[in-house]
């Protein structure tokens, strides 16, 4: 592991960036952490470094909370794994040269290096990605729903729409990491922020029926006993003028876009993705036509946007319901 940190330095020297460290110690299997400082020129910043021949990011939600950010260096970070860093806000490095590195004026931005050939996979293996498709459906159960914690595994993978098996194996994931019911945090920032990050290029994509261009209005459901839930900018209209319409329904109705004069030619601004859960004891068995979807998914709909006018609404978002982040 020392030589890991010997390349780090040496990696970063390569992009004119000099750092120095203190002693190491293991934070999780098969990666350490210390304390970096990067200096160039009269630039500086101080880092808590994760190191490791695979370093996930669950594992940089470890170093979420303290007093310094969060520096990750592996051997290689694929791009949808650099996609969700950057959206938690975590900064790397990897052994081939890909990096976002910003302090106090400096800003290493390289994307796009592959895997050379010889780079090895490491023969550490985690113990699985924390927010593959079915974790994350039981991340954000247990985030909208927090009572699920304690609940049973069976109303858990209910919730979830996952089958029991995986929903014991998510909460064992989960609670290795470090993350439980916290009854004075019950928003649980940082797990939220991380699954927010993983959402676009994980749970989303598996997610998405159809994209469409429209007029952005209340939407007209085919069924009235079948709800459709709105969720991104259309579900926080009393903060912003929506831009985009963001819908999940148990299943799409080929007469949705036809109803809402829908094209499906052109750039986007409509997207429709699949209903996965289920409200605990039943709650949303009354729902019917349109209703607005669980806040978790809302804030990951709108953090997750380009638009910084969106995602600064979404910081206003996660506060009415999680409460402020601790952490920031």
């Amino acid at each position: 592991m020392d030589d890991l940190l010997a390349r780090f330095a040496a990696r970063l020297s390569d992009l004119g960036v000099t750092a120095g460290g203190g002693s190491a110690v293991a934070a999780g299997p098969g990666f350490q952490t210390t304390t970096v400082r990067l200096t160039r020129g009269t630039s500086t910043r101080a880092y808590r470094l994760l190191y490791g021949p695979t370093v996930s990011l669950a594992d940089a939600g470890m170093a979420r909370g303290v007093e310094l950010p969060a520096l990750v260096f592996t051997s290689f970070i694929a791009p949808r794994s650099a996609e969700a860093l950057r959206r938690a806000g975590v900064q790397y490095l990897d052994l081939v040269g890909n990096a976002w590195v910003e302090f106090d004026g400096v800003l290493l931005d390289v994307r796009g290096r592959p895997r050379p050939d010889d780079l090895a996979v490491p023969a550490h293996k985690p113990a699985g990605n924390l927010f593959s498709t079915a974790r994350a459906q039981v991340a954000f159960a247990l985030l909208a729903w927090p009572p699920l914690w304690e609940a049973t595994r069976r109303d858990l993978a209910h919730a979830a729409g996952v089958s029991l098996g995986q929903a014991h194996n998510a909460l064992a994931l989960l609670t290795e990491a470090g993350y439980r019911r916290d009854p004075a945090r019950p928003g649980q920032t940082e797990l939220l922020d991380l699954w927010a990050a993983a959402f676009p290029t994980g749970l989303a994509t598996k997610l998405t029926l159809a994209r469409y261009r429209g007029e952005i209005g209340p939407a007209g459901d085919v069924h009235s006993e079948d709800p459709v839930f709105v969720s991104g900018e259309s579900a926080a209209e009393d903060l912003l003028r929506p831009a985009t319409l963001t819908l999940y329904v148990q299943e799409l109705d080929p007469r949705l876009p036809v109803v809402n004069k829908w094209r499906s030619d052109g750039p986007a601004n409509i997207v429709v993705r699949r209903k996965f859960w289920q409200v605990p004891h039943d709650g949303d068995g009354g729902l019917a036509g349109v209703c607005p979807a669980p806040w978790p998914l809302v804030y990951a709909d709108l953090v997750t946007s380009d638009d910084p006018r969106v995602r600064t609404v979404a910081r206003e978002w996660r506060d009415r319901f999680a409460g402020p982040d601790q952490s920031s």
